[in-house]
This record gives structure tokens, sequence and C-alpha cells, in this order.
């Protein structure tokens, strides 16, 4: 026994510092982690949960390797101690683990990166967070070779090069799709529309169905699908219906030329008294006025605003105020024109014309003077 112990006491610092480091590694992954989840949860701070989910795993890596370090280099044989590549594996390692950590927080299941553009004030959403991500994503790992690559001496001066070179061609190449691209950017960004908004542009009207990369669907009022490219909708002016928080109520009433002045003012009283009433019209926008006398009516005209964007909801309060309008003409005795065309003559019409007979000509005398 005394012998082993002998022969495995060079090995002590090796063995011990083996020891450690596991014990370390199951401290971390089964009471530090948990400790911090609860630290974070009790501070309410948001983005710790993420950076907690996105180092986890690099980290219990990383002490794996850091283990294997350290045996290595305690252990008592020399030319593992001098071997250079032992470093560059461990620093390798740090830089990976590094690197991998920043991948998993711009990974879009950790809502890192929609925070943090919620943060900086803007109102992004799924599809911008995955387009960010996936741009990260790559600068991360081109980051992260580059990194590793000079730690091992390699010259990577002609990677960059045919990498920028490389970069170039396919941006001339898939300058359409990169045009798309970056137009399906700036409409999430901007957000002159989204899925569901009912707009015209560029010729097409009809409602938003879908928001690609490439391109915008919309749905047309006949039921056609027009796939417009994003590029084109960055670029042109766009009218969104549904971004409205009003919609204008504007017509012209006509009434007969037998109403009253007495009667045209109680209408007009009495028409404003319930627009300034209604829960759906806008109470200090309400104008009617008599305006004109028309080819066969009084013309009134009735403008207001609705407390609605919706066309559906428009064409209700609409509704509402057309049949209302009918109790109230009753109600102030008038009626409403219709186009119609009055005839006078300077002289009455003769209703019985003299008939003016003509005396035939026996047969047997007209005869006579043939």
């Amino acid at each position: 026994m005394n012998e082993i112990l002998e022969i495995l006491k060079p090995w002590y610092p090796s063995i011990s510092s083996t020891c450690l480091i596991l014990l370390v590694r199951y401290l971390y992954k089964n009471f530090i982690i948990r400790m911090m989840r609860r630290l974070n949860d009790m501070a309410s701070f948001k983005a710790g949960e993420d950076i907690l989910n996105a180092f986890e795993q690099p980290i219990n890596v990383l002490l794996a390797v850091v283990n294997v370090y350290v045996a290595i280099n305690l252990a008592p044989i020399p030319a593992l101690q001098q071997a250079a590549f032992i470093d560059k594996i461990l620093r390798s390692t740090i830089v990976l683990s590094f690197f991998w950590g920043c991948y998993n927080i711009t990974d879009t299941t950790h809502g890192f990166m929609l925070r943090m553009l919620e943060k900086a004030g803007i109102k992004a959403e799924d599809a911008l967070g995955n387009i960010l991500s996936t741009i990260l994503h790559i600068v991360v790992v081109v980051f992260c070779f580059v990194a590793i690559a000079k730690e091992w001496n390699y010259d990577i001066s002609g990677f960059v090069a045919s990498l920028g070179i490389g970069s170039l061609a396919v941006a001339f190449a898939a300058k359409d799709s990169l045009a798309n691209v970056f137009g399906s950017l700036v409409i999430i960004l901007d957000k002159p529309f989204k899925v569901g908004d009912w707009i015209t542009a560029n010729g097409v009207e009809g409602v938003v169905e879908e928001i690609s990369f490439r391109s915008t669907c919309v749905r047309t009022f006949p039921q056609e699908l027009v796939y417009i490219p994003n590029s084109l909708l960055s670029n042109t002016p766009i009218t969104n219906f549904t971004a409205r928080q009003k919609r204008r109520i504007d017509f012209i009433l006509g009434l007969t030329y037998s109403s009253t002045k007495e009667q045209i003012e109680d209408f007009i009283g009495r028409l404003k008294d319930f627009l300034s009433n209604h829960p759906d019209i806008y109470p200090d926008v309400i104008r009617v006025h008599f305006i004109n006398y028309g080819a066969s009516s009084l013309d009134i005209r009735v403008t207001c605003y609705a407390r609605t964007g919706d066309h559906v909801k428009y064409l209700d309060v609409l509704n509402g105020i057309n049949l209302a309008v009918l109790d109230l003409l009753d109600q102030a005795g008038v009626s409403c024109a219709f186009p119609s065309t009055s005839v006078y003559f300077e002289n009455s019409l003769q209703t019985d014309t003299a008939k003016q007979s003509v005396p035939a000509m026996p047969i047997q005398e007209e005869k006579a003077k043939l």
C-alpha cells in the first residue's frame, strides 16, 4: 500500500486539482446557477435570465477543459507541460466558450434581442428579431473563427480578402434580393402598416396578409393575392386606411322648396343636437349648414367625424345616422326633394278643340265634274 502511495505521490497535485474542479463544476450546476436564478428573480432583471441561459452550458464545458488543462500541467510528465499546443487549446476553448455564449444571447428564443430593441425605443416584431439574430449569428461565427485562427498563428489575411471579394460578388449577384431584404427591414422598423391593415400602394388596394423578407402579400377585395416586392414598397407612397383614428362623414341632404325658413332651422337644430349626443361622433367637429339653392332642392351639408377607423363600424354609424335623419325630417315637418322639372305655359291649354268638318261631295256630282 505504501508503495502505491509512493508511486502516486507525484500525481497528488494533479489529482487534487481534478477533484477540486469537479467539485466546483458540481456546485456550479446544482447550487450556483440556482442561487443566481433566485437572485435574478428577486431583482426582476429580465435580461439576467437570458444571460444565464446563454452562458450556462459554455461555462460548464469551459470548466471541464480547465480541469483537464490543470491536471495535465500538474502531472509529472514534462513533455506535456512543455507542449505549446496545450495552452493554445485552453485559450481557444476560452474564446469558443465566450462566443458560444454570445451566439446564444443573439438567439431570439431567449428574447434578449427583442428586449434590447424595445429598450432602444424600437417596437420590434418577431420578424425583425429573426433578421437581426441571423445577422448577429453570422458576425459572431466569423469573429470566433478569426480569433481562434489567430490564436493558432494562421495567416487569415487571404481569408479576409477573399471573404470581402466574395461578399461583393454575392451582393452584386443578389442586389435585388438584398434590396428586398433591406426593404423589409425598413417596413418593420418604420411600420407604415402591419398584417391585417387595409392599404393602397403602387396601384394595389387590399388587406395585408403577410410580410416576408422578399415581398408583402396583399389580398385585394376581389380576393386576388398580389405580391409586392419590399424594395418597391419602401420607395412608394402608402396609404393606410386602417391607421385612421376617425373617419369623415360628409353628405348633402336636399329639402323640398316647399320647406319654410322655420322648418329648415328646426330641422338643422334637431340634427345638430342628435349628432352632438351621438356616442360614436366627435362633438367638437359637427357642421350642419344650409349651403345652396339647388336645381330642385334646398341643400343642407352635414359634416362630422366617426370615432372609428374600421370600415364596418363606420358603415354601422352611417347607417344609424341615416335612419335617424328620417325621423328628424318627420319631426320637423319637412321632406327630402328629388330631381324634378316644372313647366309653366304662358297661355292655358284648351282641352276642347273645335273640330272643323269638311263637307263631302256626292259621288255623282264629283263624277259629273270629271
